[in-house]
């Protein structure tokens, strides 16, 4: 896919890191987006005259049109301009928070999310091929890395200033932050090279080659190795674990506020600073650990010490009135086991799917915002019928039930 792509249309030379830096706003304004909801999920309930459940259904429909959406957009638009698509796809995010932050009902809300959630999913792919265009041959993985970590970085910056903003302003200004920072984008993706440069836009008939050598027979190659059952189990598996973890994360608002007493916006944009700021060190552990220990091993540990935090998290939201300090310890280890998976996870879907490296974690991707959008419908139904306390218990026994699906192999 990007790889193969690079290769054939990049310059010796390639672009300077920092002019890959708007591509990484992209996917820090998609990111920020996808969660920022969770943040300011109370007020949008009591201004909506919904639940908090229903309220959480926004963050559900995101992820899973996302998910879904990222290879099909991918695939629809795959003979268009990569630098066309991301300024297609920048413009209408922009144009539909704009909206979101007016929307009458809950239903528009609803069907605005959906729509923005298609905008983001053009723009992710596109940012990613423009980005391998653009790299040096020997610097290709920073390039890619510098824009995957727009996704990482939104859920330790975007998502806790859109609470702030929320807090302070109301959920409509939330919205019209995100819109913002999807019009900074836009703004700098004015400024990537053009083929002149870097080959990073081809142009229509370009694309079509690059279509042609991404995905092989487009869809269907793109979705091949799921024909290789250990590929397909540890993507099941991603799906359940990241319907827990994303579960928790979702509604984390309403576990606090049981937890804790006196949970307000700033609390929970701490929370989520902490829990981003403990996830980045987890990332490292992570690749660590595979490296030394092997990804099986590491993915075992890395899941028994995620649920465990996870139903850590369920007693002290059952005892209640809790010392802030235990709470936001109690999520930073969840933070830490949780984002120590991403590494060893690709790690062993690497050497599972040998050759088809890019179309393998493109389906990761997908069965993580799979599993986020279940875990939105999940905690909703809890949260409704049961207790809040009910979701990082469930949540953690769905990362213990994952386990049993992930593939026995020797070398790991």
């Amino acid at each position: 896919m990007v790889d193969t792509t690079a290769r054939a249309g990049q310059s010796s030379t390639g672009a300077p890191i920092s002019r890959v830096l708007p591509l990484a706003l992209a996917t820090f304004a998609a990111g920020t987006d996808d969660m920022v909801i969770a943040g300011v999920l109370p007020d949008i309930a009591a201004d909506l005259r919904v639940s908090e459940a229903n309220a959480g259904q926004l963050v559900t429909a995101f992820a899973l049109t996302y998910g879904i959406g990222t290879p099909v957009v991918a695939v629809l638009t795959a003979r268009f301009s990569r630098r066309g698509v991301l300024l297609g796809g920048l413009g209408a995010f922009v144009a539909l928070n704009l909206l979101a932050s007016l929307a009458p009902s809950y239903g528009a809300l609803l069907a605005l999310r959906v729509l923005a959630a298609v905008a983001a999913a053009a723009i992710t792919p596109a940012a990613l091929a423009m980005a391998a265009t653009m790299a040096p041959d020997h610097r290709r993985g920073r390039y890619l890395g510098l824009v995957i970590g727009g996704l990482t970085v939104s859920l330790v910056v975007g998502v806790p200033l859109g609470t702030w903003i929320g807090g302070g302003h109301g959920w409509r200004a939330t919205m019209l932050f995100v819109a913002g920072l999807g019009a900074l984008a836009w703004c700098g993706a004015l400024a990537v090279p053009r083929a002149s440069a870097t080959g990073a836009d081809t142009g229509p008939g370009g694309a079509a080659a690059e279509a042609a050598t991404e995905g092989g027979a487009g869809l269907r190659g793109r979705l091949a190795p799921l024909r290789q059952r250990p590929v397909l189990g540890v993507l099941l598996m991603i799906v359940i674990a990241a319907s827990g973890g994303m579960m928790q994360m979702t509604y984390v608002f309403p576990v606090l506020r049981a937890a804790g007493h006196g949970i307000g916006h700033d609390d929970v944009a701490l929370t989520i600073t902490l829990m981003g700021c403990a996830g980045a060190v987890a990332a490292w552990l992570g690749g660590r650990g595979a490296d030394q220990w092997g990804p099986r091993p590491t993915v075992v540990a890395a899941e028994l010490g995620h649920g465990a935090a996870l139903v850590a998290v369920a007693f002290l939201a059952w005892v209640g009135d809790m010392p802030y300090a235990a709470l936001a310890a109690a999520m930073m280890l969840v933070a830490l086991f949780a984002w120590s998976l991403t590494p060893p996870l690709q790690m062993l879907l690497l050497s599972l799917a040998p050759g088809a490296g890019m179309e393998v974690l493109a389906l990761q991707t997908s069965a993580l915002f799979l599993g986020a959008s279940l875990g939105g419908v999940l905690g909703g139904l809890l949260l409704a019928h049961g207790s809040a306390a009910a979701i990082p218990l469930a949540g953690g026994l769905l990362q213990f039930a994952g386990l049993a699906l992930l593939p026995r192999r020797r070398g790991d």
